[in-house]
């Protein structure tokens, strides 16, 4: 099942079409990115949403912060209706995700 919402720019601001409209557009990837970037307490409506990545970037990285963050990751996609089919996060450079919607 695809998810069709108004689409963001590269700087999160709303995608507007040359006629001034929003971009209407699939948007299960844009919704993940938005939960790995989104820090808890970000989302007023649902203070626990959000993975916070930035702070996995800017400290120590090895096997007990990768598991941590696969955790987090998994928790936080899982509330949100999708369901994990790949997740290597063992090298932050070159982190694979892939999931559905249930």
């Amino acid at each position: 099942m695809k998810s069709l919402d108004i689409l963001l720019d590269e700087s999160f601001d709303l995608a507007v079409s040359a006629q001034g409209d929003f971009v209407l557009g699939e948007s299960e990837a844009q919704h993940v990115d938005l939960l790995l970037q989104s820090r808890q307490g970000d989302w007023r409506e649902n203070p626990l949403v959000g993975v916070g990545i930035a702070r996995y970037l800017k400290a120590p990285y090895g096997p007990a912060q990768a598991a941590m963050l696969a955790r987090d990751i998994t928790i936080q996609l899982e509330r949100d209706g999708l369901r994990i089919l790949e997740l290597d996060v063992a090298d932050l450079a070159d982190i694979t995700l892939n999931a559905e919607r249930l």
